[in-house]
């Protein structure tokens, strides 16, 4: 509910980061002109861009606020709206009720966790209670930052499908960062598609 604290460092290099489209796989230069649509396709300058970040805890906050953080740098801090969840809040049902009432309204989601073979169950009704509500708009970014699934195996990846299929169904552009230390992000991605045109 509160932005991250501190200022964090830009410079971040990716390992793993692609775009996966409703249907079709798709480049990490579509992944960035995905994004510069998503930016510029804002009706005024006076549009806030609505970001709601749901988090495992400080380190998976620390790498949603480097990507909210170049989202900000990159529009200013005044076009850009977060909230921020602690997934282990979601459990209580005031919380997940605003949770879910700013995952309906939000332009991007942010979902960075440790995991990425499942999560507790309060995230899944999360998931499950805003969905049908995001399909009418057609627009938004989901920004899904996973731990790496260990060990590696053929049932890997579950989360990830999971997204993948709940992107689609809400008509959202997927990124996704998998299997990476935590201090790479994918700020490098985001921020030249960011950039405001002069």
């Amino acid at each position: 509910m509160c932005p991250p604290p501190g200022r964090l460092s830009k410079n971040i290099q990716v390992d793993k980061l692609e775009q996966q489209g409703p249907m079709t796989r798709k480049t990490d230069a579509n992944a960035i002109a995905n994004l510069e649509k998503l930016v510029t396709g804002m009706p005024t300058t006076e549009y806030e861009l609505k970001i709601t970040v749901v988090y495992d805890d400080s380190s998976t906050r620390k790498r949603a606020g480097e990507v909210f953080e170049t989202v900000e740098a990159n529009l200013g801090a005044r076009a850009v709206r977060g909230t921020w969840w602690n997934l282990g809040d979601l459990a209580q049902p005031g919380v997940l009720a605003g949770a879910v009432s700013q995952a309906m309204r939000s332009d991007m989601i942010i979902i960075s966790v440790r995991g990425s073979e499942g999560l507790p169950l309060p995230f899944y009704y999360w998931v499950n209670s805003w969905l049908p509500h995001r399909g009418m708009s057609g627009t938004g970014a989901l920004v899904a930052l996973l731990g790496a699934p260990v060990p590696r195996n053929s049932e890997s990846g579950r989360l990830r499908r999971f997204l993948r299929t709940v992107a689609r169904r809400a008509r959202m552009d997927l990124l996704v960062a998998e299997g990476m230390p935590e201090s790479h992000v994918p700020t490098l991605l985001l921020k030249p598609a960011l950039s405001r045109q002069p």
